[in-house]
């Protein structure tokens, strides 16, 4: 793992976190005999809303089983296959926030009842140690802002949560391996939870007033390829050329198991594992990705929305004084392939310029992550009427020494700062030379002007954005979401 920016003491940490262990039997919901429940099946758990609902299990060869669910009148019949697999769909039923019951019978034998089940929607939270991070303070994390309020007042029954327990598999799983529980959200267990996705769910929760099931399923220091189905990869010569090796195992035994289930999308935080990858691959690797757990989950159109890298420095440490090198753009660079997936439709993309820790790859302030997130999904998915882009670069022009930038309308209404402090000047314009020089920026409306410095050989041939690793920003529209870094040109410096 690339793993140069932390210390000694949490290498060891976060290699002890992502150690591979002995894989138990599957985990089954039995009844009697050869009767089961698949693993995800189980009390407590969310069914996504207005979709078909397979159930699946096992029983003895060629056995009748009955499945009856109480917010549909029907009893539905099927019978296993010779190797005592069965599945059954119910049809598609709206939203319901009373709890309900699952039973499965065979055929003269003792059934399987599964209580208070809640209709809503189902996500799926993927990812490396930024999804991984808790709420609460559990090595090597450090909690996030306010912890201890915010898993006090984590009171809300109606969302439900599974972790997926970390398993590499050499093929595709059909059942989780590890055993795994949906739990209903409360302060006795939320501390442990990934906080991007207790706040994505949180947000989604009390703005639609549905239930929310969010299953969690990330490891630290993983990268984007073992994530990614061995179909999407071979599919590609360019990424079975620079990705097969040590791809698809977190997808066999973490993502497999999950795609009986319906559910209404994913949500994405990962990347630093890859970010020293050609930006262009991990553009390929990531849409492959995207279109690969679309494909094996039976459904095109399933909304993907991903965290763009926050700002850090690597080499914050190892310089003197401490800090970085403040020109390195490669992490810059990293950010605009993330950018770039969103020609993948379906896609969208949480900016975190101003959330970020130069000195910290997981930063604490994890809410607002979560949040975005969220507000992508109200807009895109649920046609809710809320911001969700912060200034996204349109167009600019030079007049002599002066470069004034233009945003895509309606992204920068109400164009400020945060808590209306100074304008952090993150903006770098070159001349003819092509060196970037800082310039003085400055507000102007809905836009932005640069004044280039002197010295600078006009005219004005680019500007850069927030380019470079760990530009920590505060430019911000009127709804509190930050300006997305960009560059205005494809120079290889």
């Amino acid at each position: 793992m690339k793993m140069r920016w932390v210390s000694l003491l949490l290498l060891v940490l976060l290699a002890a976190g992502c150690s591979k262990k002995e894989t138990p039997e599957p985990q089954k919901h039995t009844g009697t005999g050869s009767f089961a429940l698949g693993s995800l099946l189980q009390s407590n758990m969310v069914v996504q809303r207005d979709k078909p609902l397979v159930i699946w299990g096992t029983a003895a060869a060629n056995e009748k089983v009955t499945v009856n669910v109480s917010w549909n009148l029907n009893t539905l019949n099927t019978f296993a296959d010779a190797s005592g697999n069965w599945r059954l769909s119910i049809p598609a039923s709206p939203a319901n926030v009373n709890p309900q019951t699952i039973t499965a019978k065979p055929d003269g034998g003792a059934g399987i009842v599964l209580t208070n089940i809640l209709l809503g929607d189902v996500w799926v939270c993927s990812g490396q140690s930024n999804m991984v991070m808790p709420v609460d303070v559990i090595a090597p994390f450090t909690g996030v802002i306010d912890y201890q309020a915010e898993i006090a007042a984590a009171n809300y029954p109606l969302i439900r949560t599974l972790a997926v327990q970390e398993d590499y598999e050499n093929s595709p799983a059909t059942e989780l391996k590890k055993a795994v529980k949906w739990n209903i959200c409360s302060p006795q267990n939320e501390g442990s939870l990934s906080a991007v996705a207790y706040f994505f769910a949180r947000k989604l929760h009390i703005t639609l007033n549905v239930p929310i099931g969010i299953i969690v399923s990330a490891i630290n220091g993983s990268y984007c390829q073992e994530w990614t189905n061995t179909d999407a990869i071979a599919s590609d010569p360019v990424l079975t050329a620079n990705y097969s090796g040590n791809s698809s195992t977190l997808y066999n035994g973490m993502i497999s198991p999950l795609t009986n289930l319906a559910i209404r999308g994913f949500i994405w935080y990962q990347g630093e594992n890859n970010q020293h990858d050609d930006p262009a691959s991990y553009t390929r690797l990531n849409s492959a990705l995207i279109k690969g757990w679309r494909t094996q989950f039976k459904d095109a159109a399933l909304p993907f929305y991903l965290v763009q890298l926050t700002p850090f420095a690597e080499d914050y440490n190892t310089t003197n004084p401490p800090g970085g090198d403040k020109t390195l753009d490669y992490l810059a660079k990293f950010r605009e392939g993330q950018a770039n997936v969103l020609s993948t439709p379906g896609t969208g993309m949480a900016v975190t310029m101003d959330v970020g820790e130069e000195a910290n790859h997981h930063p604490r302030n994890k809410k607002p992550v979560g949040e975005r997130l969220a507000l992508l999904a109200l807009k895109n998915t649920f046609n809710q009427n809320v911001e969700c882009y912060g200034p996204h670069f349109s167009s600019w022009s030079a007049n002599g020494n002066t470069a004034t930038i233009s945003f895509s309308a309606g992204t920068a209404n109400g164009l400020t700062t945060i808590n209306n402090q100074p304008l952090k000047q993150f903006f770098f314009v070159a001349g003819t030379d092509q060196v970037f020089r800082q310039g003085v920026a400055n507000i102007a409306g809905n836009g932005i002007t640069v004044v280039a410095p002197a010295g600078t050989p006009l005219p004005i041939l680019a500007v850069r954005y927030a380019f470079t690793n760990a530009p920590v920003t505060n430019l911000q529209n009127a709804a509190g979401l930050p300006a997305e870094p960009f560059r205005t040109d494809n120079w290889g410096n």
